[in-house]
């Protein structure tokens, strides 16, 4: 059981829809980010494109604001469903991209 005083935003199923993301973070839709706690339901990843960039964006809100947001795991953050769906898919695209630039970058 977790407690949380108001103001409070609850967010479900993100689903890797990052700029919908953004727009929900906004002080007039979301409320103030100084004072607007967050409770993320789950659901942060596949389906969208942006997966990646949400779960990133949603851990450096919890690392900076630690008492501000709450993280619970949705059905989508096993390890079927992100096989299944596309977030395994889009780690490794990025992977791959990362290494090759830092293989250009070695042999330059």
């Amino acid at each position: 059981m977790v407690t949380i005083d108001d103001p409070v935003t609850i967010v479900g199923d993100i689903h890797g829809q990052f700029y919908d993301f953004l727009k929900l973070l906004e002080s007039d839709v979301g409320g103030p980010s100084d004072t607007t706690k967050y409770v993320f339901l789950g659901d942060y990843v596949d389906r969208g494109t942006f997966s990646i960039e949400v779960l990133i964006l949603i851990l450096a809100m919890k690392l900076t604001r630690p008492k501000h947001v709450v993280m619970l795991r949705g059905n989508h953050e096993c390890r079927q469903l992100t096989s299944y769906f596309n977030f395994r898919q889009e780690c490794m695209i990025v992977f791959i991209q990362a290494l090759a630039s830092t293989i250009r970058r070695l042999t330059s």
